[in-house]
């Protein structure tokens, strides 16, 4: 299973902040709620002062009364506390007992429950100050949630901002690895790092000495091979002329046929090396610029080379259509392209049938089909027919480095390629679909 490090981060963020807005929501409910408890009982503490200093200016009468707030949310009931031994008073309120000490009480009266303040004054009165309970835990309630309100809306949109800060954090992760799958297998430059995190710079570093030094080992193999291609082309030069020399000498039939047999085999070890290094020579990174060049004239070119071949087993090669193209790349790279994959369409077509060619301009490419009679690839092994010596047929014809050394070059030149069955109802005959960049 996949572990993101961006999904980790997100999720422990997430967790951490939902805890932190819950345990800090509960702390300010519940300091809310007692701080609004504390300030109703300042509130009756205040009250009672105010009572107090203003005692003398208040009735005297045994069961006198007065309401402090009109509003419900503030009521307070004010009344004289009876002297010890004294029946409540009839017009009183609330029965409120005699001998209540000074301060604060809860008490159930009229099935409900109320918070008291005893207030004694100079003259030896003492008052009751009452407010419902109902009514201040409605108000301590109130108070709460509208200090828990802040958290409720803030804890999401601090999510989302902790979301678009990682994402925007993670962006040049993100643009790494769509510059490496971008890639090509062959491109082995290294990373920039001057845009990176100062993290990911030393990790980037790592992996752009592991690019150079893949670069270097692949260098060391294209070189290998083309020096070893180049080593066999004196050798075998001298056989074949050895050979041809041979042949001029009288011999029996036998000791011709071995000699025909030999020329054959010493024919094929020369194209496998001459190919061996323009394999060599493809795998190389890019030298020459891109330029302008006339399609036509480079199909035209390579079709006369090629024409003796066709016209040996009778098969009909052309090119359909007479408008020319203006392409980008490096003709000399694209001839060599284009002569490996008609070579190979006239080597697997049976006497007799057809090679085409047909391209179509488009706006940014001119797609160019080279299309056979011949048996073509099935589905499963159009990729593999790419890699090097690789044969459909291992006793057939041919080296297996004609469509290695295709795609090399198509991959230089920035060309795209892809085989299709050129009858697909039959499944038969290959068509070489490409597309190249316009001028």
């Amino acid at each position: 299973m996949k572990r993101s490090l961006q999904a980790q981060l997100s999720l422990a963020l997430t967790a951490a902040i939902l805890v932190v807005a819950l345990g800090a929501g509960g702390f300010g409910f519940v300091t809310a709620y007692r701080d609004s408890i504390r300030s109703q009982d300042d509130l009756l503490m205040q009250v009672g002062a105010l009572l107090k200093h203003s005692g003398a200016a208040l009735s005297l009468e045994g069961a006198g009364m007065a309401a402090a707030g009109d509003e419900h949310d503030s009521r307070v009931t004010v009344q004289w506390l009876p002297d010890p031994g004294d029946p409540p008073a009839d017009a009183a309120p609330l029965p409120l007992p005699a001998d209540l000490a000074d301060g604060f009480h809860t008490l159930l009266l009229h099935h409900e429950y109320f918070r008291v303040y005893v207030q004694a004054l100079p003259n030896g009165k003492r008052l009751a100050l009452a407010q419902e309970t109902d009514l201040r835990q409605h108000i301590a309630q109130r108070s709460a949630w509208r200090a828990l309100w802040p958290f409720v809306v803030l804890a999401p949109l601090l999510l989302l901002a902790v979301q678009r800060i990682i994402k925007r954090l993670f962006a040049p992760l993100q643009a790494l690895r769509q510059e490496i799958d971008s890639r090509g297998e062959d491109d082995l430059q290294p990373i920039a790092e001057r845009l990176l995190p100062r993290e990911v710079q030393a990790f980037v570093a790592a992996i752009n000495g592991l690019l150079a030094r893949v670069e270097a080992g692949m260098a060391a193999q294209r070189r290998f091979v083309a020096d070893a291609a180049h080593e066999l082309r004196t050798p075998l030069t001298a056989l074949s002329l050895q050979a041809e020399r041979l042949g001029q000498a009288p011999m029996s039939e036998t000791a011709r046929e071995r000699l025909t047999r030999l020329e054959t085999g010493l024919q094929r070890a020369r194209q496998l090396v001459t190919q061996l290094l323009a394999l060599a020579r493809a795998q190389t990174p890019a030298g020459a610029a891109l330029q302008p060049c006339s399609l036509h004239q480079v199909l035209r070119e390579v079709i006369e080379e090629l024409l003796p071949l066709a016209q040996c087993k009778q098969i009909d090669l052309g090119l359909d259509g007479e408008r020319d193209a203006c392409v980008l790349t490096q003709p000399q790279e694209l001839a060599q392209l284009l002569r490996n994959l008609i070579d190979n369409a006239i080597a697997y077509t049976p006497a007799g049938g057809a090679v085409s060619l047909r391209m179509e301009r488009h706006a940014q490419w001119v797609a160019l089909e080279i299309c056979d009679t011949g048996p073509g690839i099935a589905a499963s092994e159009r990729e593999r027919v790419f890699q090097p010596f690789y044969r459909i047929d291992p006793s057939g014809q041919g080296s297996g480095l004609g469509l290695a050394i295709v795609q090399s070059i198509a991959r230089r030149l920035g060309l795209t390629l892809r085989l299709e069955a050129a009858d697909p109802a039959q499944q038969s005959g290959l068509r070489v679909r490409l597309l190249i960049p316009g001028a």
